[in-house]
């Protein structure tokens, strides 16, 4: 059962930095060229996995497959991974200019953390839902495609749900319907996580 009142602790810092964009930031891809952010994903929702030197667990390398493919029909929502770590030989690592250095003191990431960027460059979710964050992830993200910040969505969808843990908003049941292909569970199964 989800308890709300923590769970919209959880969500509350998804929307800090919603005012910082980060299109000018440089990827260094693994041929050692440099992109700016912007003109990798111009356009599109990002679904950003930000890590360091710790790797995804194999649990969440298969939730965050899974969460792929759940968003695969959506063709303006794209998965990416920045490593900023000290192996320098992994792909897609954060540039050393200046934009890259201010984006670099806002991560403050010990484990691997998701970002939701905005198809304007924004910073829509900070340290957002994971992959394995069943069913709300998914809504963040959905959500995010309309450039909606993750924690006004998050305690939407945190208070669209009742007691039972089932969806008491007919908005929501008519998402997920769209979403996942199904009508909902009489019981929801969901999971909600600190990247903090």
């Amino acid at each position: 059962m989800m308890v709300k009142g923590i769970a919209k602790l959880l969500v509350k810092d998804y929307n800090d930095y919603t005012d910082t964009y980060i299109s000018d930031i440089q990827i260094v891809d693994a041929d050692g060229s440099n992109h700016s952010f912007g003109s990798l994903y111009r356009g599109k929702t990002v679904y950003l996995y930000v890590w360091g030197n710790k790797k995804l667990s194999v649990q969440q390398e298969k939730s965050y497959r899974l969460l792929k493919e759940r968003f695969a029909k959506y063709s303006d929502v794209i998965f990416a991974s920045l490593y900023v770590g000290s192996d320098t030989s992994s792909t897609n690592k954060l540039g050393a200019d200046v934009s890259s250095a201010k984006f670099h003191k806002i991560l403050a990431i010990g484990d691997p953390a998701p970002f939701i960027i905005g198809k304007d460059g924004a910073i829509l979710a900070y340290k957002g839902p994971k992959p394995d964050d069943k069913i709300i992830v998914d809504y963040v993200l959905y959500q995010a495609m309309e450039g909606e910040n993750g924690t006004k969505s998050a305690k939407r969808f945190i208070r669209g749900i009742n007691g039972n843990n089932q969806f008491k908003s007919p908005k929501l049941i008519e998402w997920y319907t769209s979403h996942f292909g199904k009508a909902p569970d009489h019981k929801l199964n969901m999971s909600l996580s600190s990247t903090n």
